[in-house]
């Protein structure tokens, strides 16, 4: 058996009532948000074929995959995902490595077409569900959004009657009022919930960093994420805030060095806690050397946003608490699940259950896709080809 075609289809997909605040997308309340996504086939000689479906970087991810394919995919023996890996790491060193994870992950779902078991039966998994914690989208302008520390302190409230036990918080950016902010939502549910903030590296000096800590350790948070502007490359400054602060610091969400650098944040003590995702990171073989390596240094390996991929690898993953469940909104939900066919991650009882289905379990809603294809590459042994 070996790869004789790739496919790409790209498309655009509509979120509603989207409204965000300056420097990030504004829109108006009432209208859509378009956003690019895609799907990846990589189809055998035999008909069996893998897939995935792709919501973020989604333009540097397509460059990728259609670079590696002819020489390293075309001909190759799909099982042989260790090989290919190995191989697309040397050859993506200079490019960040964003074509891995979507090509590994496809490799994954083919494989387990071809011996009709789930990617968690194959990885070994023993967890049938995934606790999750709610994931805020950023604040935004809108009166009926999240425009406010009173507006967020009421969403946490209403996720927590939804079942979830942790609340993590996108918050503006600067720090004193996002000190408002965690002090709120702490006096609703800090006693009821695993509390979480992720300033996405947009502290632009340590004082500030510091400064906001300080009130997280005070309030008990469960972890502080990436706060610093560096993204979280400088492991001394990062390594300086674990030290100071009491608060666990969770890491390297924005640096793509895989498990080879991260092994390096690890053994100099830079985190408590680190970041993986199969999505940036290699795909779901990158991110289950990521946890093995966390696991041996005693550290817990948080994985970044949602899909099937992710519930895939963390039903083989001990050290882990729980599922990105986001971004989420009063408003909308920007989940993954768009281009999928059904409901890929339902929460009951604040968890969210790992497909159980050949592969990852889930099917792709080719009907939606095609409505708003944008693009359309297949890549075989004769060359590339762009369809309509």
């Amino acid at each position: 058996m070996i790869i004789d075609e790739v496919e790409i289809h790209e498309f655009v997909y509509r979120l509603e009532n989207v409204g965000t605040r300056d420097g990030h997308q504004v829109y108006e309340r009432g209208n859509m948000l378009e956003q690019p996504g895609f799907v990846l086939t990589i189809r055998t000689d035999t008909g069996i074929e893998g897939h995935y479906r792709g919501f973020m970087q989604v333009p540097p991810m397509v460059t990728q995959i259609e670079m590696a394919t002819p020489e390293f995919l075309i001909g190759a023996d799909p099982l042989e995902r260790e090989r290919i890996w190995q191989q697309l790491w040397q050859a993506f060193r200079h490019t960040d490595h964003l074509g891995m994870g979507p090509i590994d992950i496809a490799l994954w779902d083919l494989a387990g077409t071809y011996y009709e078991e789930s990617i968690s039966t194959l990885l070994g998994g023993y967890r049938e569900r995934i606790p999750a914690y709610a994931s805020t989208a950023h604040p935004d302008e809108e009166p009926d959004g999240l425009d406010s520390a009173e507006a967020y302190a009421d969403y946490a409230e209403a996720c927590l009657e939804d079942g979830y036990s942790g609340f993590k918080i996108h918050p503006w950016g600067d720090s004193q009022k996002d000190i408002e902010l965690c002090r709120a939502v702490a006096d609703r549910v800090g006693d009821r919930m695993d509390l979480m903030l992720d300033p996405a590296s947009e502290y632009e000096i340590y004082t500030d960093a510091i400064r906001v800590g300080t009130v997280l350790d005070e309030l008990g948070f469960y972890w502080y994420e990436d706060p610093l502007a560096d993204t979280g490359q400088s492991g001394y400054s990062t390594g300086k805030l674990a030290d100071e602060l009491s608060t666990p610091i969770l890491g390297c969400e924005h640096v793509r060095s895989g498990p080879f650098g991260r092994a390096d944040h690890l053994r100099s003590g830079w985190l408590d806690l680190v970041r993986g995702d199969a999505h940036l990171d290699g795909g779901i073989t990158g991110v289950m050397k990521i946890a093995r390596l966390a696991e041996a240094f005693g550290i817990d390996v948080e994985l970044h946003v949602g899909g099937p991929a992710h519930l895939h690898c963390l039903s083989a993953i001990r050290n882990n608490t729980y599922h990105e469940h986001g971004l989420l909104h009063p408003e909308f939900d920007w989940m993954t699940e768009r281009g999928f066919d059904g409901d890929v991650e339902r929460l009951e009882d604040g968890s969210v259950g790992v497909p159980s289905g050949p592969g990852l379990g889930v099917e792709i809603d080719w009907g939606y896709v095609r409505e708003n294809q944008t693009e359309h590459t297949v890549i075989d042994q004769a060359g590339t080809s762009g369809l309509n």
